[in-house]
């Protein structure tokens, strides 16, 4: 019992000596592989207007988004968009097997809803993509408030 407390110290120091050296590890893979934050992969332009709004991405050169992965939601419930523009092709994925993916630039459309509650009105852009390096992003959720100005 009395080796007990000095062996638990001893493995909480390994572990803490781990973590910090796995967190370094992982900078300097994502500095190797030039991964970008996910703001600069994939920069989201919005133009939201009364009745329609636009959605566009320019992706990084070596980035892709999923185009299965695109999903606009107001107030929680899902919107069809229309692509405006693409450079849409096909990657085999290991993961999803051969998918539908965007390079380049990619630009949507929708018709906005009725307005349901003037105050709380939420449209969420949701996407996922990956760069060439190997690194893939987790879904990234931009949510927008609706504020129409009543005259």
């Amino acid at each position: 019992m009395t080796y007990r407390a000095p062996l638990i110290l001893y493995f909480l120091l390994i572990f803490i000596h781990g973590s910090l050296y796995s967190n370094d590890l992982l900078e300097e893979i994502q500095k190797q592989n030039n991964i970008l934050n996910v703001d600069e992969a994939f920069m989201l332009k919005e133009n939201i207007g009364d009745k329609v709004s636009l959605f566009s991405w320019n992706i990084a050169p070596k980035h892709y988004l999923y185009l299965d992965d695109i999903r606009i939601q107001y107030n929680d419930a899902d919107i069809i968009y229309k692509i405006k523009e693409s450079s849409q092709s096909r990657y085999d994925d290991m993961f999803f097997g051969n998918v539908p993916i965007l390079r380049n630039k990619f630009s949507i459309s929708i018709l906005m809803p009725e307005i349901e509650n003037i105050d709380k009105d939420i449209l969420k852009v949701s996407y996922r993509g990956c760069a060439e390096a190997g690194f893939c992003y987790p879904m990234e959720t931009v949510s927008f408030r609706i504020s129409y100005k009543i005259l």
